[in-house]
C-alpha cells in the first residue's frame, strides 16, 4: 500500500498545486481545479459562500479556517493501494473543537463512473473496498450500483478524516461552477440512499449520524 506523507509544506503560489492534481492539464482557466485554489487562496480563509451555508448548522455556525490541503490523500483503510483524493479538506475551528469539511469541485464534470462500471466483474480487493465503503456510510442493505463511485469514496474520506482528527463533526460539499449544475441529480440520488432528506442549492443537508461521526453533505453554487 503507498504511504501517504504526513509532512506538508505551504503553497507559495497557487501553480504549486500543479504537481499534485490527477494531471496537469486540470489546471486551466475555466475549470474546477483552478476555480477551487483560486477561491480559497483569495479568501485564505472559508470563502464567504461556503461560510454563508455553514451558518446554517448550529454545530458549524461561524466556523473558521485553521488549515487546508489541496489534493488530501486519505486512506480508505482496506487493502487497496489507491486512497481517496480529496479536491480540499480543511480543518476548521467549530465552537470550542475542531470540524472537517471536505470539498469536491466540479465545473461541468460529472462524478466519474458508477459503482456497478467501477467494481466490473467484481475482484476480491474491488468487493473488499465497498463492503468497507457501505458500512462507513451506514447503507450495508441499500441499493447502490447507480450511485456514483467518487461521491462513496469522498464521503467516506471525510469521515475517516474526522475520526482521526479526533472530532465528531464532518461534511462534504459540492463546490460546483456550474450554471446548469451538472451532475446534481447525482449528489441528490446519493443523498435519498444515505437516508438524507435532498435539500436545495446552497443548504445543507441534515445531519446523520455516522457511529460517533455527524455527518452533513451540501452543494454550494458559486454560478448563481
Amino acid at each position: 500500500m503507498a504511504v501517504i506523507r504526513r509532512l506538508h509544506v505551504p503553497l507559495r503560489a497557487p501553480e504549486d498545486v500543479i504537481p499534485h492534481l490527477g494531471a496537469p492539464h486540470h489546471w486551466k482557466q475555466g475549470r474546477s481545479a483552478k476555480h477551487l485554489i483560486d477561491s480559497w487562496w483569495t479568501a485564505n480563509e472559508i470563502p464567504a459562500s461556503l461560510k454563508r451555508l455553514l451558518d446554517e448548522a448550529p454545530e458549524w455556525r461561524n466556523a473558521v479556517l485553521i488549515d487546508a490541503f489541496a489534493e488530501r490523500c486519505t486512506s480508505l483503510e482496506d487493502s487497496r493501494p489507491s486512497h481517496s483524493q480529496s479536491d480540499l479538506l480543511a480543518i476548521v475551528g467549530v465552537g470550542n473543537g475542531i470540524a472537517v469539511l471536505s470539498i469536491e469541485a466540479k465545473v461541468d464534470e460529472g462524478f466519474d463512473r458508477t459503482v456497478g462500471e467501477w467494481i466490473g466483474d467484481g475482484s476480491k480487493g474491488k468487493a473488499l473496498r465497498l463492503a468497507r465503503l457501505r458500512a462507513l456510510l451506514g447503507i450495508e442493505d441499500r441499493i447502490v450500483s447507480e450511485l456514483r463511485y467518487q461521491l462513496l469514496h469522498r464521503t467516506a474520506a471525510a469521515v475517516l478524516e474526522a475520526k482521526r482528527y479526533r472530532t465528531n463533526q464532518a461534511a462534504m460539499i459540492v463546490q460546483s461552477w456550474c450554471p446548469e449544475r451538472s451532475s446534481l441529480d447525482d449528489y441528490s440520488a446519493f443523498c435519498r440512499v444515505l437516508g438524507i432528506a435532498v435539500t436545495e442549492c446552497n443548504k445543507l443537508t441534515d445531519p446523520i449520524s455516522l457511529g460517533d461521526v455527524g455527518l452533513r453533505l451540501g452543494w454550494c453554487a458559486e454560478a448563481d
